[in-house]
């Protein structure tokens, strides 16, 4: 019955409401990079399949031909037509002369549904374009900060640094507006571990420089709590159990800033206090919406239930947010797929629910003109 009624209450909030999209910033993208190399050319939801599904052998031309039409679809954000074109054979991975390719176009654009039907088809997170960079950086570039989330999820180098000299953090700074995507996105990044002490490789200031420089006071503060807290932490042993209380309480009081620095110490994003609630029931219960699409990115459970059977998509039903409902959508809440369907969203995305450690160590060019 608490589903229902939850469900219901969700549905009945949410109907007639539509999210509005986000354009990709292509102006910024021109303006900082026609300057940084003047001479260079401007070359979760989908349906779940097999991660390595039997595929004919095309011949060469075929195959060309099929990559070529996998691309276009890609920027078109066709998913059916590039899961259609991915069974007869395309590669995700395979890239044109301006070394785009179905995958990176998904990172750098933020279509989601599609980066996940790459990721279930061998897409490489190691892949770079053009200037050296990986997809990670190209999501974060334009404010993508779910994609960014997914990436991390997928263990992505998150300080390789391009050929312009900058890391997936340097980019939202460098090339951001300082509005709320581009805050949650160094949030995101820096709860998946990103080094806030690196500098760009030509100017030689960090992230946090380059924030102060630009007035981006909120984007600033993410970045000096990650440092003031590297600082107190450094040699120090991680405790389990501090950090994920740590992780709780700041779910709970809507610290999305220290919720990131408790991910970025360790803490698990699964981690129950003693009534068995998550950090994103918790945050969903208190209607902190930047803690919950935080945790969101990073792969939390919103089907996760507490001893009161009680979950985030469930408590969120209850207080009927809009808000709280709209951030949760995308991490696929199973009592949702009627919602989803009635909203127009495609079906249920595989989730990811552990974020890789960082480790390890993508940049992009704008959409073609129509």
């Amino acid at each position: 019955m608490r589903s229902t009624v939850a469900l219901a209450v969700c549905c009945a909030t949410l109907a007639g409401c539509s999210a509005a999209e986000t354009s990709t910033l292509d102006s910024p993208w021109e303006r900082a990079h026609s300057a940084a190399e003047p001479h260079r050319s401007d070359s979760k939801r989908s349906d779940p399949g097999p991660s390595a599904p039997t595929r004919p052998d095309p011949s060469e031309r075929e195959q060309r031909l099929l990559d070529a039409r996998l691309l276009a679809s890609a920027w078109r954000n066709d998913v059916s037509a590039a899961r259609r074109l991915i069974s007869r054979g395309a590669d995700v991975n395979a890239k044109d002369d301006t070394v785009q390719s179905a995958y990176l176009v998904a990172t750098s654009e933020g279509y989601l549904d599609l980066l996940d039907l790459t990721f279930r088809n061998g897409a490489d997170v190691s892949s770079l374009d053009s200037f050296a960079g990986t997809g990670l950086i190209r999501a974060a570039e334009r404010g993508h900060d779910d994609v960014v989330g997914r990436l991390l999820q997928e263990g992505v180098a998150v300080d390789h640094v391009n050929n312009l000299g900058w890391t997936a953090l340097l980019e939202p700074v460098i090339l951001g507006d300082g509005s709320q995507r581009f805050v949650s996105t160094v949030r995101t990044l820096v709860a998946g571990g990103a080094d806030v002490e690196l500098a760009a490789a030509r100017d030689g200031l960090t992230a946090a420089e380059h924030a102060e420089a630009r007035g981006q006071q909120r984007v600033l503060e993410v970045l000096r709590t990650a440092a003031r807290t590297d600082a107190r932490e450094t040699g120090r042993r991680v405790e389990q159990s501090r950090v994920d209380v740590a992780l709780l309480r700041a779910a709970a009081s809507g610290e999305a800033d220290a919720a990131a620095v408790a991910l970025r110490n360790g803490a698990r994003i699964e981690a129950r206090d003693a009534a068995g609630r998550t950090p994103l029931l918790l945050a969903a219960a208190g209607g902190h919406v930047e803690v919950a699409r935080l945790l969101v990115n990073l792969g939390a459970d919103p089907d996760a239930q507490d001893d009161q059977q009680d979950s985030a998509w469930l408590v969120t039903g209850v207080t009927g947010s809009v808000a709280m409902a709209e951030t949760l959508l995308p991490a696929d809440p199973g009592v949702a797929q009627p919602l989803r369907r009635h909203l127009g969203h495609p079906g249920q995305r595989t989730r990811s629910r552990r974020l890789r450690p960082p480790g390890g160590t993508h940049r992009h060019q704008p959409r073609p003109r129509q």
